[in-house]
């Protein structure tokens, strides 16, 4: 049997981290070379979805499923 905790707040931490770089950082990007990164802007999405995923699972693990 798997033993349930409360989780960890680094899976929060680390996830709304993830979020905040992956939106952020293609704007910045942006910004600095006054054209679009659409390759960069796609980098980002899929870290800012996997900051989204992790925060779901810290979620997951606090309602101890």
């Amino acid at each position: 049997m798997v033993e349930r905790t409360n989780g960890s707040p680094w899976f929060f931490i680390l996830g709304v981290a993830l979020v905040v770089i992956g939106l952020a950082g293609p704007l910045l990007v942006d910004a600095l070379t006054d054209e679009t990164q659409w390759l960069v802007r796609g980098a980002g999405v899929l870290v800012a979805i996997g900051g989204a995923v992790l925060i779901g699972f810290g979620v997951r693990r606090r309602q101890g499923r």
